[in-house]
Order: C-alpha cells, then structure tokens, then sequence
C-alpha cells in the first residue's frame, strides 16, 4: 500500500482502447466472495475489482474509486477495494494495476469510469454488473473527483473518505448542492483534512441524508491494515445499506455498530433513506 495524500484537482480528457478482460490472480476481502483485480483495456487507466466467482443470479452494484494524492494507481487502495469486493460489488479504481503516484488523475478518470460502466454493464462479459446501484467514493484528493460526479443522476450515493474542499467558498458550492445520501469518513482531529469535511458536512442542506464519522487513526486512517481495517467495515456497510438494502448494515449507523468500532458521528435524515 502506498501512503496517499491530498493535493488538488484539474481537468483532463481519457482516451480508451479496445481489448479483452485480462484477468489477474490477486484475491482478498473477508466477505463471502473472494475477490480479485483485473483490467480490461476498453477502460484505460483503470482497475477492476469483483468477486472472483460470481454466483448465478448475484447482481453487482457499482463503486467508481477516486485515489488519495489522485495517485494513477489502481491497486494502492487495494485492501480497501478487495474488501468491498468480497462482498458482491463491482469496483472501478482510477489508475493502471501497479500504477505510479508520479501521475496523476483527474476527475476525468472517474467520470471516464460512470460512462464506461454504465455502457457495458449488464451485458456479454459484464452481465453480473447492475447499473442502477451506483456510488462513487475516494480518499483525499480522490473524495475530490467524487464531488464532481454529484449532480450525475446515474449516482445513488457518495463517499468522502479523508478528504475535503479546501476554500469555504467551493464548500459552500460544493457540499451546499448536494442532495443525495452523502458519508464522511474522516480521521480524526490529526487527519489534514479533519477541518474541512467538517467544514463540508456543516454546509450540506438541511433536508439531505448525511453520516459523518471520526475515527481517530489520522490521513491514511486504517488504509494500510489487512482489509482495510476499520475503515473498511465501515466502508463496506455503507455499501450494503445503500446499494443492496442491507438492514443490518444500516443498524451499523443508525445504531451502535460505528460506536462500537471508535467512530465517533453525527447524522442527519438517514430515516429518508430509501435504499436501492
């Protein structure tokens, strides 16, 4: 794992190529799936993540992954996107497996990713892959280019993991217009970018559905731990409450599961969430 940090975003265009999945023998997570990562070369600069062997029947909801330091590397968050894998979900990281952090994504890269999913999911190779439950979700300069796909209506729900706009005034643009269900998970007071998710959250509307948590492990959180850690419970449940209408997984914020694990949170309307 790769220690990713938080820097600012610009705009780029992503050219793709065609070719076959070309699967890899990486597996991992701790769900009832093991999961791998693979590429297709139709999807540039990008890694995939799923289960292994996907169940007839399962459908896959779809996490689009935005890296800390907009690092162009699709496994440097690879305990994490494993993690939810395993669970039955369908990820797309920005970056190539094995990348460089000497590169750097754009929001391109991710909005790069929504379009291919959503053209060639539930179809041929990718039949598994359900394109109606879609969040999208980065740590640090990847929470970033996550805001940016906030009005897409092909997005259900959004994720910002340590991450945060840097001027009061893009908070109030950026967090002021979200509408959908929104979770912050943030590090703690020692974490770079503690003051401005707060600052985020604190500007959201009043009638939108939001969590934040504070666990206390800093910027990187527990990235770098086998699965993910705490973080990659928490992660995962948010998943499973929005995109697969999971109970239990929601009893994980809207009761005492986050508590348990250290997460420290406020919320407002999670009662109006309707999940997918």
């Amino acid at each position: 794992m790769k220690y990713n940090i938080l820097k600012p975003v610009a705009l780029a265009t992503i050219v793709s190529a065609a070719a076959v999945p070309n699967p890899a023998p990486q597996t991992g997570g701790d769900g009832p799936y093991t999961s791998y990562y693979f590429a297709d070369a139709t999807l540039t600069d990008h890694t995939i993540y799923q289960p292994k062997t996907v169940p007839t029947g399962l459908k896959l909801p779809v996490l689009l992954w935005g890296n800390g330091a907009c690092a162009d590397d699709g496994t440097g968050f690879q305990a994490f996107l494993g993690e939810v894998a395993s669970y039955g979900f369908f990820v797309i990281a920005d970056g190539p497996i094995n990348g460089t952090e000497s590169k750097s994504t754009t929001s391109a890269v991710i909005k790069a990713s929504l379009e291919w999913v959503t053209t060639n999911g539930g179809k041929g190779a990718y039949a598994q892959v359900d394109t109606t439950k879609i969040a999208v979700s980065g740590q640090s300069c990847g929470g970033l280019e996550a805001y940016d796909l906030r009005a897409d209506p092909r997005i259900f729900t959004i994720g910002i993991f340590n991450s945060g706009e840097f001027a009061a005034t893009d908070s109030k643009t950026v967090a002021g217009s979200i509408t959908k269900p929104i979770f912050y998970f943030l590090g703690g007071s020692s974490d770079i970018a503690y003051a401005n998710g707060e600052r985020d959250y604190s500007d959201l509307p009043a009638t939108t559905p939001a969590w934040l948590g504070n666990y206390p492990a800093g910027h990187i959180s527990t990235f770098i731990n086998p699965n993910a850690g705490v973080v990659g419970t928490a992660g995962t449940r948010w998943l499973q409450w929005l995109l697969q209408g999971n109970t239990t997984a929601a009893e994980y914020f809207t009761g005492t599961g986050a508590k348990k694990d250290g997460w420290t949170a406020v919320s407002q309307n999670l009662a109006s969430i309707t999940p997918l």
